[in-house]
């Protein structure tokens, strides 16, 4: 297994290494993210195996980046070490509802697929979001994604430590309501996705999540799902949902939201 892919806890799909729904999402981040934000030192909150920070370390921003994780921030910071741009890019294990940056200090923040995860035993997301004002400097956007449609709930979400999925009403005011302004949203998985998730996703999740990793790593589905080549392949694919991404049945939501104060 390539040395920027962890098991945490499966080898396959939308979790922390780059599977097609992963990737898909990323790269429509990454297009919204490049829209508004220039240049300059920016946030990743809650980068979980650090794909979209080292990303944008290739696009030339200045990247601080936290995670929760002790494993994935011990894990970053040995391939930190191993890059050219050691001095470009920061982790720290950090909570996000507890930032460890001075007020107004970012250009830019991406959230991807985090907010999700935040239990009402640390401040639940509103904490979340209003820390993420906090450090956002006036006038800079925030890059969110969260996943849509609490009617999709399924054990996919338990299994990946969901507590919540979102209506976009519900994300909108809760942006809104603690400093941003929402700018733009992209609604994505209708059809493609909600078909990929049902058929190969959530089956492969109910057939594999109580196997130790050995035995799930060898498993012909998920040695398949580590082809590279295929798993480009299916998120492009997955990006004719962009098509459709006007109608509010999608799997997630990307949003761009500009403080305002």
């Amino acid at each position: 297994m390539a040395k920027d892919q962890i098991v945490h806890p499966v080898s396959w799909g939308e979790s922390e290494i780059r599977g097609p729904v992963h990737i898909f999402r990323e790269r429509l981040m990454m297009r919204l993210f490049r829209k508004f934000v220039m240049g300059g030192t920016v946030l990743d909150a809650g980068c979980g195996s650090g794909s979209f920070s080292f990303d944008l370390l290739r696009l030339g921003y200045q990247v601080e980046a936290v995670e929760k994780s002790a494993e994935f921030v011990k894990h970053l910071r040995q391939k930190i070490c191993s890059t050219r741009d050691v001095n470009r890019i920061k982790i720290q294990q950090a909570s996000i509802t507890q930032l460890p940056f001075p007020d107004k200090s970012f250009d830019g923040v991406v959230c991807g697929e985090v907010l999700e995860h935040v239990s009402d035993d640390v401040g639940g997301d509103k904490a979340a979001v209003i820390e993420l004002h906090r450090v956002t400097k006036p006038g800079s956007a925030c890059i969110v994604s969260v996943p849509l449609n609490p009617e999709l709930w399924d054990h996919s979400d338990e299994w990946a430590g969901h507590v919540k999925r979102y209506t976009y009403e519900a994300l909108f005011d809760l942006l809104e309501d603690h400093g941003f302004r929402v700018i733009e949203k992209r609604i994505w998985g209708f059809p493609l996705g909600r078909i990929y998730h049902r058929f190969l996703f959530a089956p492969w999740v109910r057939k594999t999540s109580a196997l130790e990793a050995k035995e799930r790593t060898t498993r012909f589905d998920t040695r398949t799902a580590n082809n590279r080549t295929l798993v480009n392949l299916v998120a492009s694919v997955l990006r004719l949902d962009e098509l459709f991404s006007h109608y509010p049945w999608g799997r997630g939501v990307v949003v761009a939201a500009r403080r305002m104060d």
